[in-house]
């Protein structure tokens, strides 16, 4: 089996694929597909057309994985979904009042009216995107609270002739071929696969501690209340200003990830440096990771943070993933790099962490001392930036 993961050059934001071929079959994988700061949505769409542009047919995806819905990480998606096929999309369970704070933040910080928003409300409340035989399915990754992956999943737990996927009980053994997936609400801990590879979200839910706050802010200015169904509305007739003068209130000038779903995307192989090995192209080996030694940079395993906030949550993530927690050779560090989002746990096993982040942005990402306290727990900053010759090609094949 072969993976190609891309790390796009699309500046401050979060766009990353993935492409694994086993054999005739072949599927793509996207975390995240935003980019270029929250004011990037045309910048997006015209790097998503040149990528797409290469495809010689519409491209097949079988899954997006969304970490939340700021605009620096999702102003790019109704632009996949409408020019692809993707049968799968894959957003984190939220509470109304995170889903109105990411609202909030993407009016405030786009500084005009958002066109995504009446996008995000219908992700919000349906269960699939577009019509017809080629509709996006919908799943809602459901909250850990405290769920743990069980320690006998392992290879054995698949089945024996993943050429041909049969049925199973999703239900009980939590571990669902990502080929045929029929459920709405995606129970925690559970492994979606492709072969022996495996995709494994964590959503851990976090109530804004402000909610009431902003919509009582918000009922002040608007003499009304904010719900999902009236925001867009309200926002396009009464002006962006005050959104932006509530939103800066009640959470300071910074924006507020409260949630963000990772993705582990791995294999469970036991003897993974012996059944794995960097192609000769290698990108990561020949340019940007020379200093790593040749057998740690075969490790593929990854894990994608979007913004998540490590704080007092990386103990739960790691807990989470259990023994997988080890496996992760390389991690997206979280927040591009923000010193709110440093926590050492995150780098105790990871000897590689991508960093996205904007040439100029306004919020100075990524810190310096995140930088130098990453590299002092061993793991080397790889920094992508909206330079194209700063993408990232990594490339393996698993024996």
């Amino acid at each position: 089996m072969r993976l190609t993961r891309v790390i796009h050059p699309v500046g401050q934001g979060g766009f990353y694929t993935e492409t694994l071929i086993n054999g005739d079959q072949k599927i793509n994988i996207v975390y995240d597909c935003g980019g270029f700061d929250n004011k990037g949505e045309k910048k997006m769409q015209k790097y998503l057309e040149c990528y797409l542009s290469k495809s010689q047919q519409k491209m097949q995806i079988e899954a997006v994985f969304i970490s939340h819905f700021h605009a620096d990480h999702i102003n790019g998606l109704q632009y996949l979904l409408d020019h692809t096929e993707v049968k799968y999309l894959f957003i984190p369970q939220m509470t109304e009042g995170v889903f109105l704070e990411e609202l909030f933040s993407n009016h405030s910080f786009s500084g005009s009216h958002s066109s995504v928003t009446p996008f995000l409300t219908q992700l919000y409340q349906d269960d699939h995107y577009g019509e017809g035989e080629h509709a996006t399915k919908i799943i809602r990754v459901d909250y850990s609270n405290g769920n743990i992956i069980p320690e006998e999943f392992s290879n054995n737990a698949f089945p024996n002739d993943t050429n041909e996927f049969g049925a199973w009980d999703w239900i009980s053994q939590k571990i669902v071929n990502l080929d045929a997936l029929e459920t709405k609400i995606l129970s925690p801990s559970t492994i979606l696969y492709f072969q022996k590879w495996c995709y494994i979200p964590f959503n851990l839910k976090v109530e804004p501690e402000k909610a009431d706050e902003l919509k009582e802010e918000f009922c002040k200015q608007f003499q009304a209340e904010p719900t999902i169904g009236n925001l867009s509305s309200l926002l396009e007739k009464d002006g962006i200003g005050k959104c932006a003068k509530i939103y800066k209130k009640v959470f300071g000038e910074n924006k507020i990830n409260h949630t963000s779903m990772t993705l582990f995307s791995g294999t469970l192989e036991k003897t993974l440096r012996n059944r794995c090995k960097c192609l000769p192209e290698n990108e990561c080996y020949h340019h940007c990771d020379c200093i790593i030694p040749y057998r740690y940079c075969c490790n593929p395993n990854i894990l994608y943070t979007g913004d998540f906030e490590p704080d007092k949550n990386v103990e739960c993530m790691s807990s989470f993933y259990g023994k997988y927690w080890k496996k992760i050779a390389s991690i997206q560090v979280p927040h591009h790099g923000s010193a709110n989002n440093y926590d050492p746990e995150l780098y105790e096993y990871p000897i590689r962490g991508i960093v996205s982040v904007g040439n100029d942005n306004t919020y100075h990402h990524p810190d310096i001392d995140t930088l130098v306290n990453i590299q002092s727990e061993g793991c080397r900053p790889v920094i992508v930036t909206e330079d194209k010759s700063s993408m990232r090609i990594f490339q393996y094949e698993i024996l």
